[in-house]
């Protein structure tokens, strides 16, 4: 009798012996895979914080949104991977649905969010643009002027273009400004270069005014875009050069010969040392600003090649709409 009953007990341990042994051969693998996961759940969060910060080409706000997000939507799937073998099964199903409505209170509160930003931004935009009327005005005019001085010249030959991207990305503009005399005098003491040089100064003003009001509340993209007409354009830089080698003493002397006296040499034009295509690149941005400016507005204020030539009066059948 006593036998049987140490044998049952042998048997008992026995049993017990392996059970414990697959438990803990199912418990290794089972700790191997969740710490698999977590590690790779971290190395990736590194990778997608890193590509947030350097690829997306958006506002830091934008990015720390949409980075947090990433983090609670993968440890809520992390959580349904690992957080059973974590947690007891008693607070599991709590925690779970915890976290999960928390969650949706997160994204529903970040869409109404931005929801909202977008909007503002939106509106922002409309109100910065429509105040780019003036100075687009005044750039595309002095362009114009420099094209072709005389104003009914200008006239008959701007009817050769439909548009404004025809004028621009002709060869005729090109060599137009290219062939322009900026050293002839626009008056007894102001040469053409000192002249352009003044007038784009005050145009960049007026983008730099329009960047400053609103620079919290436009995408990156406006934002470079408005920086481009401030000041941010190497074009611009040809009319600096030209307005400094104005007062500069450039002489030569003929085939090199030192028996012929020096000479001073007028500089004449900076443009044509520009390469076409780099000179049209900076048009097709001025015609890019000039279309999102035409989005958002009414079809009597929209810019084109010849509301742009025509000056407007303070008279006629429409004077009486304006907001006086």
């Amino acid at each position: 009798m006593t036998d049987k009953i140490i044998n049952k007990q042998s048997v008992t341990t026995l049993t017990t012996t392996n059970c414990s042994n697959k438990t803990d051969l199912k418990e290794k693998p089972t700790l191997k895979t969740d710490s698999a996961i977590i590690v790779g759940w971290l190395l990736l969060s590194v990778i997608v914080y890193f590509i947030f910060k350097r690829l997306i080409k958006q506002k830091a706000i934008a990015k720390a949104r949409f980075f947090i997000g990433y983090l609670v939507l993968s440890m809520l799937v992390v959580l349904i991977l690992i957080g059973q073998h974590l947690i007891p099964s008693d607070y599991y199903a709590n925690i779970l649905t915890e976290i999960i409505g928390i969650a949706l209170t997160v994204l529903i509160i970040d869409r109404v969010n931005q929801y909202l930003t977008d909007r503002n931004e939106k509106l922002h935009r409309e109100i910065s643009l429509r105040h780019c009327r003036t100075p687009i005005y005044s750039y595309c005019y002095i362009w114009f002027a420099i094209y072709e001085p005389n104003q009914e010249t200008r006239q008959i030959r701007l009817r050769d273009y439909q548009n404004l991207e025809d004028l621009y990305m002709s060869d005729d503009f090109y060599n137009s400004i290219c062939s322009f005399n900026f050293s002839n005098l626009i008056s007894p003491t102001k040469t053409f270069a000192q002249y352009y040089a003044e007038k784009l100064d005050n145009t960049e003003e007026s983008f730099q005014n329009i960047l400053a009001k609103y620079a919290s509340k436009l995408s990156l993209e406006d934002l470079q875009q408005l920086e481009f007409f401030g000041g941010g354009s190497h074009l611009y830089k040809v009319f600096r050069i030209m307005d400094f080698l104005r007062t500069v003493q450039v002489s030569t002397q003929i085939n090199n010969n030192p028996e012929t006296p020096l000479r001073n040499l007028a500089h004449i034009n900076n443009f044509n040392s520009v390469a076409k295509d780099n000179f049209q690149k900076h048009f097709k941005k001025l015609l890019s600003l000039i279309n999102d400016y035409n989005s958002v507005s009414n079809d009597e204020n929209k810019l084109t090649i010849h509301s742009l030539n025509t000056l407007t009066t303070l008279s006629g059948p429409k004077a009486n709409n304006y907001d006086w």
